[in-house]
């Protein structure tokens, strides 16, 4: 289904998929641009800039992330998704990308099947307006040398200017 400016325009949840040529294209220029090797990427549209977003979704939680010996996800980017009081998965807020509309699909979800992504769907619409916040707030801070947050940003953040550009020059490339 194609994903209409309407659908982006901070008024609810939308989840879509992202196009993987254009993922590897935008993974040439920052190596922090998340590749999912047969698995799509997925992930929720947020405005920003004038441009959309898509701030990745990872279903590894905390509990996955100790078996494998990792450290936890830092509040600071990450949303944890909850359902039941329990963590199902991470909004990645670091690792947000500008993406061209066409290049994505928006993800219809069927209440009846798609149980695990209903539940993504419940805690995001709950939480909409701060999820939008925070998003657009690492964004700023990321190039803010002021804030107390600038060094720990710019060590984990996609350069989103940069791939700002990226995104600008593919857009050209194709008209």
């Amino acid at each position: 289904m194609k994903l209409l400016d309407s659908d982006i325009k901070q008024t609810s949840p939308t989840i879509v998929k992202v196009d993987n040529e254009y993922l590897s294209y935008l993974h040439n220029f920052d190596s922090r641009v998340r590749l999912k090797k047969g698995r799509p990427y997925v992930g929720l549209a947020v405005l920003i800039n004038n441009k959309m977003y898509v701030v990745p979704l990872s279903s590894q939680t905390i509990l996955e992330l100790r078996k494998k010996g990792l450290k936890k996800r830092n509040p600071l980017s990450t949303t944890f998704i909850t359902a039941s009081g329990e963590e199902i998965s991470n909004l990645l807020h670091n690792n947000m990308i500008p993406v061209p509309q066409n290049l994505t699909e928006k993800i219809i979800i069927d209440p009846l099947k798609d149980t695990y992504l209903m539940n993504e769907y419940r805690y995001l619409r709950k939480h909409w307006v701060e999820i939008t916040d925070k998003s657009l707030s690492i964004y700023l801070e990321r190039y803010n040398k002021n804030s107390d947050k600038y060094e720990f940003l710019n060590a984990i953040c996609c350069d989103f200017k940069k791939l700002e550009e990226k995104y600008d020059e593919w857009i050209s490339s194709k008209e």
